[in-house]
This record gives structure tokens, sequence and C-alpha cells, in this order.
């Protein structure tokens, strides 16, 4: 009987030892990114933006093009973390780059663009995508997600991995600068050593003949909390738009912002026990500043099942769209509805002028 129980307390204790060596290992290596940090402009153009010039922008979170039509994810009821082969990948890449060449913009802002994860069979997305829109534009990208291995869900093969991840804004114009903006909020020790580090990405273009300049901003903000990080990282979104519209620039802010715009906050309601998009405070907005968002199509569907539009457990949400500035005329604000066939987002396309 003895010799049992000092079995089990050696077995007890290399459990923790190796529990321990894990945590140490993941917290070592944890991603902590600067609260500002300067990123790199790739083939910057010498082209300026001009005022009253029709400018098209793009928001669009690609999924990693994991989350095509035949997918489901773990963290919305369903039981996969990636899809069953690289070439499924490819196929849904291909799909996403099909739609972006079909309906160009001047900006593209692109989320959950993969550069070497296991998710995406280490595919670098953001190099492709490059590639395939060319010299007419220049590109920035910021992390949002960089961990060397996740261990979720608990499955010797369906896993996350290494995972590196983030936002990827290509534009037609001259970009001044661009820079990394963390997010206020963690989640706690040890789930943040694995987790996104959410972040929004500044671009900033001078204008032709103007003293002001556009600031495009691309964002993808929390999911999968309480609610509690996203109103911290509405608040410095908030208090961003206040700075900039006090110095009269011109200002476009796109992606997913994981929360239901006030106007649309009943158009789709969650389904009991499904995934819950909070609505986005009725009085968000300063005063100099307007959502531009498209209301009769939805942005992105539950990860809950493989899509069927047909099915009674599909869920959608408006959860994508822009913040425009009132010195910008908005002319049109489209979803463009590919029946999510290679990602679970579909994008979203703006019109729009600077007004002189």
């Amino acid at each position: 009987m003895k010799k049992l129980l000092r079995m089990f307390v050696k077995f007890v204790i290399a459990v923790v030892l190796v529990v321990a060596l894990f945590l140490g290992y993941f917290t070592i290596v944890e991603y902590k990114p600067k609260d500002i940090e300067q990123l790199t402009i790739n083939n910057n153009s010498e082209s300026k933006i001009e005022l009253d010039q029709d400018i098209t922008v793009l928001t669009f979170n690609i999924g990693y093009a994991g989350l095509g039509k035949n997918e489901d994810f773990v963290l919305d009821g369903g039981t996969k973390s990636r899809p069953d082969s690289k070439e499924v990948v490819e196929t849904y890449l291909n799909g996403i780059k099909n739609l972006l060449i079909g309906n160009p913009a001047d900006i593209y802002m692109l989320q959950e663009v993969d550069l070497n994860s296991r998710r995406s069979y280490y595919i670098n997305e953001a190099k492709e995508i490059e590639e395939l829109l060319g010299n007419d534009y220049n590109s920035t990208f910021a992390y949002n997600y960089k961990a060397k291995f996740v261990p979720f869900p608990v499955s010797f093969t369906n896993y996350l991995g290494r995972v590196e991840s983030g936002l990827l804004t290509l534009t037609k114009y001259q970009v001044n600068s661009s820079h990394r903006y963390q997010f206020p909020g963690a989640f706690s020790w040890p789930v943040r050593t694995v987790n996104l580090k959410r972040a929004m990405m500044v671009n900033v273009l001078p204008i032709n003949n103007s003293s002001k300049e556009l600031i495009v901003v691309n964002l993808h903000m929390s999911a999968y909390d309480d609610g509690s990080l996203r109103a911290q990282e509405m608040q410095m979104l908030k208090e961003f738009l206040i700075e900039q519209s006090e110095k009269g620039n011109y200002v476009i802010v796109g992606g997913d912002f994981n929360q239901t715009f006030p106007e649309v906050k009943d158009v789709y309601p969650a389904k009991p026990g499904y995934y819950i998009a909070y609505p986005i405070e009725d009085d968000f907005l300063p005063s100099e500043y307007s959502f531009a968002i498209d209301k009769n199509n939805p942005t992105c569907r539950l990860l809950n099942e493989p899509y069927d539009k047909n099915s009674p457990n599909t869920q959608y949400y408006i959860i994508d769209g822009f913040i425009v500035s009132n010195n910008i005329r908005i002319n049109r604000v489209e979803t463009i509805n590919h029946d999510f066939e290679y990602s679970d987002y579909n994008p979203v396309i703006l019109s729009i002028q600077l007004l002189s």
C-alpha cells in the first residue's frame, strides 16, 4: 500500500512539474507588444490622395482562408480548429483573391490574414495577396495574434499550434506613417499567454493641396469575452476619434468590430445559447462621425456548423463596417454577399469623397 502511495505521489509531482514547465515556457515566449509600434510600409507609393475624388474602400475578415462554407469552429459550438487539408485552404484563398480582384478598391482593409500558422498550413497569405494586387499597392501589416504554440482545443491532432496572424492594409496612395496601437485589457494569466493581442493599425495618408491628413484605421476587436475587453477597446477608439476630429483630419475606421451596430441591433437576434454580438452603445459616436454600414445583408455567420442558409441553426450578424468623419461624403456602402463560400464573413465596400 505504501509503495502504491509513493508511486501516486511521484506521478502527481511529475504532472505538476510538466504543467509548470509548459506554463513557464508559454509565459517566457508570450508576445508582448509595446503600446505603440512603428510598422514597415512596403512598396510605398508617390501618388497622393486628392480632395473630392472618388475613393473606394473595402473591409474583409478573410478568416485566415480557413473558415469557408464547409467549416465549423470549436468556439462557436462546432468541433474543428482548422480545415482538413492544405488544399482546402488554397481553395478558399483563391476564392478570396477573386473577391478582391472582382471588387476593386483603392484601399483594402483585411483582417485575420495569416503569415505562418498551423491552422492555415503555414501559407503566407499576406504575401500572396500583396503579389496578387501587385506594384500598384503599398502594404502594411500588424499582428493581432502571435503565439508559438496554442494548445487548444486539447487534442493530439485538432489543436491550433503556431499562430501568426493580423491586419493587412493595402492602398494605392502614399502613406506617411503606419503604427500598431495595442488595445487595452487582456485575458487573465495563463490564458493571456496564448491568446490574441488585439490592436488597431493606423495609417496616415497625406492629402494633395491640404494641410489635413486622411487617417485610415484597420481593426479587429475582441470576441468571446464578457464584453469588458470590448468596452475598453471602444473607449480607446472613442478617445482617438475625438483627438483626430480636433485636428480636423479625415478619418475612416473599418474592420470587424465584433459588435452589432446600433441601427441594426435587432435585425438578427441571437438564438438561445448562441454567441451574442454585444450592441455598440447608442451614444458611442462623437458628433463629428457617422457609421457606414449595409443594413440589409449579414456580414458574418456563426460557425456552429457548415454553412446552410436554409438550416434553422444558421445565425447571422452585422458586425463589420465603417466609422467615417463628417468631412467625408458617403456615396455608397454595400455588403458583397458571396454566400459565405470562402470565409465566415462577407466583404463590405464603401465609396466616398473627401470634402474640400
